[in-house]
């Protein structure tokens, strides 16, 4: 945990408080908690309550606990693209349309579907040449 930082309460669960640096820590027993990289890479963890536990993304926790959300937007984008980065300077409220085309999204989308293609490709050939022993079976 920082030195320095601000805590407030997350709404809906009286034990547990989030910091503008994305720490979440249970006020009962004082402890800092740990979180873990979902499959999409943001920073996840597990609250607590009544017996029930439901799990939340940290950066969401953030944001609904510091930035304002006048206009009711959906979705919490990560400036820096960084997903793990949560500090609420890092942070801001927007549109799916507005997140999901925001900085280098477009040409990181791009070469995820040109390593797709040529992993694809690859299979091909090698489905292709697993057909054939030898040349003059060609």
């Amino acid at each position: 945990m920082r030195n320095w930082t601000i805590f407030r309460k997350i709404e809906g669960y009286e034990n547990y408080e989030v910091s503008i640096h994305g720490d979440v820590r249970n006020t009962k027993y004082d402890r800092v908690l740990k979180t873990v990289p979902d499959v999409y890479g943001y920073r996840i963890l597990g609250l607590s309550k009544d017996g029930s536990k439901k799990n939340y993304k940290v950066h969401r926790l953030v944001a609904q606990a510091f930035i304002p959300n006048k206009k009711k937007l959906p979705q919490v984008n990560h400036k820096d693209e960084v997903k793990d980065n949560n500090y609420v300077g890092n942070l801001e409220w927007c549109a799916h349309a507005y997140n999901s085309t925001y900085g280098t999204v477009n040409e990181r989308k791009k070469a995820t579907w040109a390593r797709k293609r040529a992993k694809a490709r690859k299979e091909r050939m090698l489905t292709n040449t697993e057909k054939f022993t030898s040349i003059k079976e060609g």
